[in-house]
C-alpha cells in the first residue's frame, strides 16, 4: 500500500497514491465547475469509450489500482482497475493517472497543460528522480532560478538607489549649490587614500587623485554625484579631471552608468565614518 502524497495547483492540493489521482481534488483545483464533476464525466460516452479501449489494448498497468487507494475506506473498485471510489477523510473518486489526464483536459485547457507537465513528471519520479543533467524539467527550473536571482539582484540594487535618492530628495528643495565642508572633504580624502582605491580615481581607477602628502592632486575635483545641493560625505567623491568633465557634460545617463563605481565609493565612505565613530581619537588625528 502506497502513502498519499500531494501535488499543488494554484494553492489547492491534489492527492495521489501510487498511480492513482484523486479526481475530486482535481475538480476542486480547477474551480469546481458545476457540470464537470467526476461522476458526470465518468458516464460520458467518450469516457466509457476510452476505458473500453484501455481494457482491450492496455496489456499492463503500472501497478494494480487496488493497491493505490486507502483500503479501509474503499467501498467500490471498478473491474477495470482504473477507477475507485472512497469515502472518509481520504475519500472521493480516484482514477489511474492516464485516465485522470483525460479528465484534466475535460476540466480546462490551462489545468490540462499543467497536469501534462507536473503529473507526468511525478509519475516518472515514482521510480526515483532522474539525474539533474538529463532531466529537462530540472534544467528548466535551474535556468528559471538563475534568471530570478539575477532579476532580484537588479531589483535590490535599484531599490537601494531609489531609497537613497528618496531620502536625499528632502535636501533638493534648497536648490542652491552647497560646497563640501572641511569635515566632508577630509572623510572623502580618507576613503580615497584607503583600499581599494589607494589614491587612484574611484571613478576610472586609472588616474591618481592624491599627492604623496595626501592632498588633492592638480586637476582632481570634489564632485557632487547626485545634486549640487547635496554635500554630505556620501553624496560626493574626489575624481580625476577627465572623469569630472565626463560626468559634468555627459548628462544623467552617464552618471547612471557610473552608479556601480559610486556605490563602491559610498561603501568606503560609510566604512570610514564607522571607524571614526568607533575610534574618535584616530579620526581627530
Amino acid at each position: 500500500m502506497h502513502s498519499v502524497s500531494t501535488l499543488t495547483y494554484q494553492g489547492r492540493p491534489i492527492r495521489l497514491r501510487g498511480t492513482m489521482l484523486n479526481l475530486t481534488d482535481m475538480w476542486r483545483a480547477a474551480g469546481s465547475p458545476e457540470y464537470r464533476r467526476p461522476t458526470s464525466w465518468l458516464i460520458l460516452e467518450d469516457t466509457l469509450r476510452f476505458r473500453a479501449h484501455a481494457r482491450a489494448h492496455w496489456t499492463e498497468l503500472d501497478e494494480p489500482a487496488g493497491d493505490n487507494v486507502v483500503h479501509d475506506h474503499i467501498f467500490h473498485l471498478d473491474p477495470d482497475g482504473l477507477v475507485a471510489t472512497a469515502r472518509g477523510r481520504n475519500g472521493g473518486t480516484w482514477a489511474h493517472w492516464q485516465l485522470a489526464l483525460a479528465y484534466a483536459r475535460y476540466l480546462s485547457p490551462a489545468f490540462h497543460l499543467w497536469c501534462n507537465t507536473v503529473v507526468r513528471r511525478a509519475m516518472e519520479w515514482r521510480l526515483g528522480p532522474p539525474a539533474a543533467a538529463h532531466d529537462p524539467l530540472l534544467l528548466h527550473l535551474a535556468q528559471q532560478f538563475r534568471d530570478l536571482h539575477r532579476r532580484l539582484d537588479d531589483v535590490e540594487r535599484h531599490a537601494a538607489d531609489l531609497m537613497f535618492l528618496l531620502v536625499s530628495a528632502q535636501e533638493l528643495v534648497l536648490g542652491n549649490r552647497l560646497e563640501f565642508t572641511g569635515l566632508t572633504r577630509a572623510t572623502i580624502l580618507k576613503a580615497v587614500a584607503a583600499e581599494p582605491f589607494d589614491g587612484q580615481c574611484p571613478c576610472c581607477l586609472r588616474e591618481p587623485v592624491l599627492t604623496e602628502a595626501g592632498r588633492p592632486a592638480p586637476g582632481a575635483e570634489f564632485d557632487h554625484f547626485f545634486h549640487r545641493g547635496l554635500n554630505r560625505p556620501e553624496h560626493g567623491w574626489l575624481i580625476c579631471q577627465t572623469c569630472h568633465a565626463e560626468l559634468t557634460h555627459g548628462g544623467y545617463l552617464v552618471r547612471f552608468l557610473r552608479m556601480p563605481e559610486f556605490r563602491a565609493f559610498q561603501a568606503a565612505v560609510l566604512e570610514q565614518r564607522r571607524r571614526a565613530r568607533q575610534c574618535p581619537g584616530d579620526a581627530a588625528a
